[in-house]
């Protein structure tokens, strides 16, 4: 391939990293800011009841079991796990593919941290294909709640 195109490929892909590494960043900012609001929301509230009997009331009605229901920041179902698990997996792979090739051949320590984070996101994937295999064979209707059989 001529020198001068794969010069121009290279500035390209560095340029599409360097945006989404800015969105991703953007989008982790807005989770931090929208997780201590719902923090903060969740403390004034708490504050609000005088006695545990008060919130023992409160815990006893619909109202009480929904906000208990929102204290979970993640969902725990297997599938949210397993696109969880996708998500870091792909973040992982496109940051170290950049990483590596910010190291130019000529930094090995830049060039053998991009492959180790590429290599643990390519990990992530192939976890959560096996997991989404696992959870398919499975059907759902015969995973319980509390784990017994």
């Amino acid at each position: 391939m001529d020198p001068m195109v794969q010069g121009q490929l290279k500035e390209w892909f560095l340029m599409i990293v360097t945006f989404g590494l800015f969105g991703w960043a953007a989008y982790l900012g807005m989770v931090i800011v929208r997780r201590k609001q719902k923090n903060d929301m969740q403390k004034a509230l708490l504050d609000k009841f005088s006695s545990a009997h008060d919130f023992a009331e409160f815990m006893q009605s619909p109202a009480g079991q929904k906000y208990v229901l929102t204290f979970a920041d993640t969902v725990t179902g297997p599938f949210d796990s397993i696109m969880n698990s996708v998500r870091i997996g792909i973040v992982m792979v496109f940051s170290g593919g950049a990483l590596a090739s910010f190291g130019n051949g000529q930094r090995w320590i830049v060039d053998a941290g991009g492959t180790v984070l590429a290599v643990t996101g390519f990990g992530f994937i192939v976890s959560a294909v096996v997991s989404y295999i696992l959870f398919r064979k499975l059907k759902p209707s015969e995973i319980r709640a509390d784990g017994k059989d």
